[in-house]
């Protein structure tokens, strides 16, 4: 079978009832498109550290970041639809799901706090992928606590001059628009710098253990001068902003370790049934018995939670703790099941990097977009608070 199977279509039935067969269509659709051009590079991307751009652009013109979105160019399905779409390209290429999962969280921040005019430029530019987003909230010296950001932006006659740096900033390089989060004199606010500002400047590609396809670098800001049109939504907000598109972003980067962990799971399942030892199959013993079982079943308990967050965000419901949950889960499953995977495999598990890649590209998720230890705090502290 190819990465769209009957488990995805039972998921479908089960959340959409009647609307089902729609969705399926266009899940299909976007699977085959994956199984035969993305799919088979997704090993050369790894080795070579880089080239998801002309799949990725690919993917924009079949319609892929348009799928959440209700106008201004969207083709308006819901957002677990979505969640759903972007497991299959994480089954397909992490990295590529990972580019483009940033990209929209940047295309669902002007959808929600932009202008008019912003909406009918910047954002169609956006989910058309003739822009290519990058979301710049971290800097060298605060990660997980982005409000002890020391980026600046200070009133300068008619714009605002940006100052200091964003770390670790995927599509940096590649991206036609930052956005980019800075200190004012009335609190955090986010801006929409494009690149061939003056002063702004991504630095060299920063190796990583997994996730090599997508490009991640540093971020300068040098007296870097933008309009007021700039602005993004009220100054002083834009810490509210991050926080709520990461937590559909949080979702998203589960539904990918989702994809992740399917895709290794699938590899040391077919291997279980080749390799023989002690005279029979692999897939006979009763100890990776075990092993497939409690893959299969932790891959579906990651999918079903992150469907469950994507449903309350779809009606509008508080969903920041149960997208925290689902992002944890998920991101810890996949790094699980895919050293499992290492393990079905033995030897050729560690050497064989079309086997390892597949761990080291989870690993980064459960640190990216908040680490699990961080959104553990959130979760807990709103069952402590009572803030559900």
């Amino acid at each position: 079978m190819g990465l769209f199977q009957t488990e995805h279509e039972n998921v479908l039935r089960t959340f959409y009832g009647p609307d089902h067969a729609a969705y399926e269509s266009v899940l299909e659709s976007l699977a085959r498109f994956l199984g035969a051009e993305v799919e088979p590079m997704s090993p050369r991307f790894d080795e070579e550290g880089g080239g998801i751009a002309g799949v990725r652009k690919a993917l924009f013109d079949q319609g892929l970041a348009r799928i959440p979105f209700e106008a201004h160019g969207g083709i308006s399905l819901p957002f677990g639809v979505y969640s759903l779409a972007m497991e299959l390209v994480g089954s397909a290429d992490a990295p590529t799901a990972m580019s483009i999962g940033v990209h929209n969280m940047v295309a669902e921040g002007v959808f929600r706090f932009g202008t008019t005019s912003q909406k009918e430029s910047v954002f169609s530019d956006l989910i058309s992928g003739r822009k290519l987003g990058a979301f710049s909230l971290t800097e060298p010296t605060s990660g997980s606590d982005a409000k002890s950001m020391s980026t600046t932006a200070i009133r300068e006659g008619s714009g605002y001059a940006l100052n200091g740096s964003k770390m670790f900033i995927t599509n940096a390089g590649d991206a036609d628009l930052y956005l980019v989060f800075a200190k004012t004199e009335k609190g955090h606010s986010a801006f929409l710098v494009d690149r061939s500002t003056p002063g702004l400047s991504a630095g060299a590609d920063i190796p990583k253990l997994g996730m090599r396809g997508s490009r991640t670098s540093e971020v300068r800001f040098e007296d870097c001068h933008v309009p007021s049109e700039s602005l993004l939504g009220e100054d002083g907000s834009g810490f509210e902003y991050a926080k709520s598109m990461l937590n559909g972003s949080r979702i998203i980067m589960g539904s990918i370790c989702v994809g992740i962990a399917l895709t290794a799971y699938r590899k040391a399942l077919d291997y279980s049934k080749q390799r023989a030892l002690f005279g029979q199959r692999l897939a006979d013993l009763q100890l990776t018995r075990e092993k497939i079982a409690n893959m299969r079943t932790e891959i579906t308990s990651g999918r079903l939670l992150c469907l469950y967050a994507s449903r309350l965000k779809e009606l509008g419901l508080d969903h920041a703790s149960e997208a925290a949950q689902a992002k944890v889960l998920s991101t810890e499953m996949a790094a699980r099941v895919c050293d499992q995977v290492i393990q079905v495999y033995g030897g050729y598990g560690y050497t064989d990097s079309d086997v390892h890649r597949h761990w080291r590209d989870a690993r980064l998720l459960a640190i990216g977009e908040g680490t699990s230890e961080v959104l553990r705090m959130l979760i807990a502290g709103k069952e402590v608070s009572g803030q559900r």
